[in-house]
């Protein structure tokens, strides 16, 4: 229960304690007098609160209606600042549950005074990691209503006799979805379900694809990861090579995120990968990892659609996998492939089986089909504008070179390896620039961020930690 609140004076300037429900109580000043709207104020002050570790992640404020009372001012004032703070990132909601701060956020201590900021995150282990690596990261799917209301349906739902390539309506729900978000015109009986991306690789290894693997220099390290068993062979698809290399049998790309910045593979080099392609009988594996990002580039076609629609006799295989916006806990994907790879490819899902639990493919179809994940995608989206906001506000960083979706800060080899662990000791996870790298040559070091991965207000704090660290290392 609250307590009486004694008349106020008329003064212009007021200080109220800001009513928690664990009954512990904040200091937050509204200034009627001043220029600036009152929920201007109130989000400038529960920002501070939270900065100055008064309010710990994952802890409720109170609620609008409550704390409307106790401050003496609108319900609609103190909406709009949380509607502020969540758009920044600072707040979280969720159906039939409090308001609360970022469970995110890097925490910091409580202060005697809570009007003083911490100088920077704390030295020590975070209840929970920030992982700014390509590749992780993001909101938790599994907490979306809509992701969990598409898995609480698909257990009232008979998936009907299984298919070991993948249940007709997921099947049809990957077609349509690609249709609609990449504009490819896909036969659904060209779909082969898989559980992820390496997944896929390992069922195109098994069916035939022989000799060495091409894969990108600089590329992906977890793709050669993945392909740790075969033989491997640089290649730079800017300079492809006369003829074929010896002993070439397929060529791993990621054209719509070309590591490390994030960039997308320029139409005219397509063409000429394609031609190469159909000129040597090298088969193309498009790895269409990141294929959000078109959101915030002119569409590209993929090299599976523009084989198609040239009448190419270059081998496409495309690769598609869910994992990346629904996290690693969900590993779904597919494969796309016809003539006589697709049959092998389909022979050989027969007789492993189906690569995933039938209910979480009916799960998949009903999210797909609801329009969950282009919302979701939709959100991605408005977070990559709201780190590119944060990045003009944080001031010059040493080494970063910005030219796509992902940031990377060039550093020496030392300096990387320590920044790193910096990094990871305050909870911040960022991926390796050299790790691109197949060849021991010209081999450039330093650390990769996906900006995007998390809400603005994590991103700031997480790239003022770099700029500090970095600035230690200069003196």
């Amino acid at each position: 229960m609250l307590p009486v609140q004694p008349t106020r004076p008329p003064a212009l300037q007021s200080e109220t304690l800001l009513p928690r429900a664990d009954g512990i109580a904040l200091p937050i000043d509204i200034d009627r007098g001043a220029s600036t709207p009152l929920p201007d104020q109130l989000v400038a002050e529960i920002r501070r609160l939270i900065a100055a570790g008064a309010i710990r992640p994952g802890e409720p404020v109170p609620a609008s209606r409550r704390l409307a009372a106790y401050l003496e001012v609108s319900r609609g004032t103190v909406e709009t600042a949380y509607a502020q703070l969540v758009v920044e990132g600072f707040l979280i909601t969720a159906e039939r549950s409090a308001t609360r701060v970022n469970p995110e956020l890097p925490s910091t201590p409580r202060t005697r005074n809570p009007r003083m900021r911490p100088a920077q995150v704390p030295r020590r282990r975070l209840r929970s990691f920030v992982d700014l690596r390509p590749g992780f990261g993001g909101d938790n799917p599994l907490q979306e209503p809509a992701f969990r209301r598409a898995w609480r349906d698909s257990l009232d739902i008979d998936p009907g006799p299984i298919d070991p390539l993948g249940q007709p309506q997921t099947r049809w729900a990957i077609a349509d979805h690609l249709r609609l978000t990449r504009g490819m015109s896909v036969d659904p009986d060209d779909i082969i379900l898989t559980s992820g991306s390496r997944d896929g690789l390992r069922l195109l290894f098994t069916t035939g694809v022989e000799g060495a693997i091409g894969v990108e220099n600089p590329g992906f390290p977890g793709l050669r990861q993945a392909m740790s068993d075969r033989v491997l062979q640089a290649i730079d698809t800017t300079h492809l090579p006369d003829g074929t290399p010896d002993g070439l049998g397929a060529v791993v790309v990621t054209p719509n995120h070309q590591f490390p910045h994030g960039t997308t593979m320029p139409i005219d080099r397509r063409v000429r990968l394609l031609a190469w392609a159909q000129s040597t009988g090298v088969i193309i594996i498009e790895d269409d990892y990141d294929s959000e990002a078109r959101y915030t580039h002119t569409v590209v076609p993929t090299l599976y659609d523009l084989a198609e629609s040239t009448d190419a006799s270059a081998q496409v295989v495309h690769l598609g996998t869910f994992s990346t916006l629904l996290t690693s806990a969900v590993s779904t994907g597919y494969v796309i492939a016809h003539g006589d790879l697709g049959h092998r490819l389909s022979s050989m899902r027969t007789a492993l089986g189906p690569a995933f639990s039938p209910v979480m493919q009916t799960a998949i179809a009903s999210y797909l089909s609801s329009g969950g994940l282009r919302r979701r995608i939709s959100r991605g989206r408005r977070r990559l504008r709201a780190a590119e906001a944060v990045l003009a506000q944080i001031g010059p960083i040493p080494g970063l070179v910005h030219e796509g979706r992902t940031l990377v800060i060039e550093t020496t080899a030392a300096t990387a390896a320590q920044l790193r662990s910096d990094l990871a000791e305050r909870g911040i996870l960022v991926a390796s620039l050299a790790a691109g790298w197949s060849a021991e040559t010209d081999v450039r070091h330093g650390i990769v961020i996906a900006h995007s991965n998390v809400e603005g207000a994590v991103l700031h704090q997480a790239l003022e930690t770099v700029q500090s660290l970095l600035d230690e290392a200069d003196q």
